[in-house]
Formats: C-alpha cells, structure tokens, sequence
C-alpha cells in the first residue's frame, strides 16, 4: 500500500516538474497569457450569430471569439500538425484530469499575499537571466538594472519576496529570455510546435525554454532531486491560475487545436511585426543622420 502511494506521489511530482520548464517557461506563459489571463473573469456574450468570451483583464475587457481564426498557411509554418495534435490532445487529458483539478484547488487555498510572494521570489531567480540577455542584446544599461534589482531585492528584499528595487528606488522588472535574444539575431522561429505539457511554443522558444531551464540560477543553488522540486512547484504556481480559463477556451472552440495555435501564431507574428516598426524610425533617422553629415 505504502509502495502503491509512493508511486502515485512520484507519478504527480512528475507531471508537476514537466509543467514547469522553470524560468524560461515565462516566455511561453506570456504568450500564453494571450489566451489565458492570469486572474480574469469570464463570460459568454452573444454577438449576432457569434458566441464571444468577454474577458476582464487589468486593462479593461476583451472580447476574444473562439471560432478558428482565419490565416494565411504560408505565415503559420505547422509542418508537425499530425504529432502536435497528438501532443495537444495528451496534454488535455492531463489538465482535465490531474493538473486543472490541482491547480483550482491551489489558488482556491493560497493566501494573495503569499501568491504574489511566491511570484515575485520566483521573477527574482531569474534577474541574472535578464541582465544576460540583456547583455546579449547590446543592452548594457539594461543588463545593469537587472542585476542591480537581483542584488536589492535579493537582500532588502528578503530573498526576493519582495521588490524594493522597483518599490524605492524605480527600477522597474524587465525580463528578457534567450527567445527574445535570438528573435534579436534576426533567427526565425521556425515552426510551431506543442510541448508535452507546456503547450504551445515554437521551435526558437522552445530552445530557449529548455537551455534557460537547463543553466537556471537554482540549479546552481541546490542539488537534486531539490532543484526539480522547486522548479516543479515554481511551473505549477505559474499555471495554476491559468487553469479555469484554459477549460472555457477550450469549450467554446470550434476546433481547439486550431484555435489555440492561431492564437499562439498571431502573437508571435505580431511580436515580429512591433519590432519590425519600431526598428524602423530608428532606421530612418540613422539614415537622416547619414545624409545630413554627407552634404556637410
């Protein structure tokens, strides 16, 4: 009975530490957050002849309907459908049934102060990150403020539970992931892809969630199997939230598999279309700069 226990506990743990893919696995969840927003309220409206999910969020409601969105097949490289919607509806399965009943119950129990404390310790571990990619992206301002909020908020902070850094003295959190440097290098995301548990991700993010969850600070804080602990439990503090708003989304969906990925795509597409614009004035006036020295 006892060896049966066992068993089941390592059978969660695992799942657990799967959910996590630890620091990197923020980039994942903020495109993911796309789709499910962290603490949001939600309700069905009908518009017409479409049901549409109204979504309150921080900055006001979003009405987001779950029919497939239309795209252009040449801009959403998905050449591994066939395994990534096996993957998906696996990693359904294991929502509905082990990690959303979990995850409920979590957020139902844990305390808001000691939420945003766990948050904000994990968000902490990660600084060194940062200032790295920072660094990486020829970013050496940024690269010290991250840094400089690790140290604060590491010590006056009490090991991160808290940000003075930004609270006292305005230095405000920046995160930057390996996803974000390559996408820097101009290196393409390849193609869209479904992790097991994680979700959706594409071949560029994916490296960079499983090279950051590999070099991550507390895998050189502690040892295993502690540091999978921790990294399991910093994943599922992450998702959990998440979890009531992935059913609903799911539910409404005509084709969730689609919908889920075109929502995914768009943000990635978006993304490199912000950067593209905002690289552009840039450009411009560096070519004014250029012209105007050439006729002096």
């Amino acid at each position: 009975m006892e060896r049966s226990g066992n068993i089941f506990s390592t059978l969660i743990l695992t799942m657990v530490i799967l959910v996590s893919g630890c620091a990197s696995k923020e980039d994942l969840t903020n495109r993911q957050s796309q789709l499910f927003q962290t603490g949001i309220q939600q309700k069905q409206a009908v518009s017409g002849n479409l049901d549409v999910i109204e979504v309150q969020t921080q900055n006001g409601q979003v009405a987001i309907t779950p029919n497939v969105v239309a795209y252009t097949p040449a801009q959403f490289d998905d050449p591994f459908e066939p395994v990534n919607r096996a993957i998906f509806s696996f990693n359904h399965v294991v929502y509905t049934w082990l990690l959303n009943p979990l995850a409920k119950s979590y957020t139902h129990l844990m305390p808001d102060p000691f939420e945003s404390g766990v948050t904000q310790f994990f968000s902490n571990l990660r600084e060194p990150l940062n200032a790295i990619n920072h660094l990486l992206q020829a970013n050496g301002t940024q690269s010290a403020s991250s840094l400089g909020r690790f140290l604060i908020n590491s010590t006056v902070g009490l090991l991160g539970l808290f940000d003075p850094a930004d609270a006292w003295f305005g230095i405000e959190a920046d995160k930057s992931t390996l996803n974000d440097t390559l996408t820097s290098w101009d290196i393409s995301y390849g193609a869209y892809i479904v992790i097991p548990i994680l979700g959706q991700s594409d071949v560029r993010n994916g490296l960079s969630t499983f090279t950051e969850t590999t070099f991550a600070p507390i895998t050189y804080l502690t040892e295993s199997p502690q540091t999978q602990y921790i990294q399991g439990y910093d994943g599922f503090h992450d998702f959990s939230p998440r979890a009531k708003s992935y059913e609903t989304l799911y539910q409404e969906s005509d084709d969730p598999y689609e919908f889920f990925r075109n929502m995914y795509m768009q943000s990635v597409l978006r993304d490199k279309e912000f950067s593209e614009a905002s690289d552009e004035p840039k450009s411009a006036a560096d070519a004014g700069e250029k012209t105007e020295g050439q006729s002096k």
